[in-house]
């Protein structure tokens, strides 16, 4: 069975899997992502007037959003084009999941600056995010978050911003976590860190 035809089964069943409440989009179907490179494409998240929707940009995998004037989030860098187009909105910093000797490379020819916080969707840290919240107070800003697809690791940041900066509720926080893509099922670990933090680091 060749690649295009295992991928429009497995879109298949992610679909009616989806339609009977199942764990996944088609978007988000790790599965059906690791089989086509991770390259299926995101659709946009609704617009809100709590953070405005960039879009898509060429380079850039799935779509580039603005919390506000200091923070931005976006999923990896695929290409120098994608560098450039981080660099057009004026980052300053980039803030990754990743450890990615190319990106890295990017940026820095860029004059960006690039810290690397890597974690997996299991095994973030209170830490992690500790450490996240100095390196975004003390970088030159704009600075961009970025994960893989920009959702879940890169989402988590943003939300810890919107508590610890902007003095949100955890739940306000969480409603637009999962409103920005981030799959519940996918998110639990993280999440169950995230509130752990929270409640220790008070209002």
């Amino acid at each position: 069975m060749n690649r295009s035809i295992r991928l429009l089964l497995m879109a298949g069943l992610v679909f009616a899997a989806g339609n009977l409440g199942g764990c996944h989009t088609v978007s988000q179907c790790p599965i059906l992502q690791g089989m086509a490179g991770w390259s299926l494409p995101s659709p946009l998240p609704a617009e809100s007037e709590n953070y405005d929707v960039i879009g898509y940009r060429e380079g850039i995998r799935f779509y580039v959003m603005k919390y506000d004037d200091t923070l931005y989030r976006s999923g990896d860098m695929l290409t120098e084009a994608g560098a450039d187009a981080l660099g057009q909105l004026g980052i300053k910093t980039i803030i990754t999941t990743s450890q990615d000797i190319q990106q890295h490379q990017w940026a820095t020819d860029r004059k960006m600056e690039y810290v690397e916080i890597p974690f997996g969707w299991n095994d973030m840290t209170e830490t992690d995010l500790h450490r996240f919240l100095r390196t975004y107070e003390s970088s030159p800003k704009p600075v961009c978050v970025i994960s893989r697809t920009g959702a879940i690791r890169a989402g988590i940041w943003g939300a810890w911003c919107r508590v610890r900066k902007q003095g949100w509720s955890v739940g306000k926080a969480m409603n637009e976590y999962y409103k920005l893509q981030a799959n519940i099922f996918d998110s639990m670990p993280i999440v169950a860190t995230f509130r752990s933090a929270a409640a220790k680091a008070g209002p």
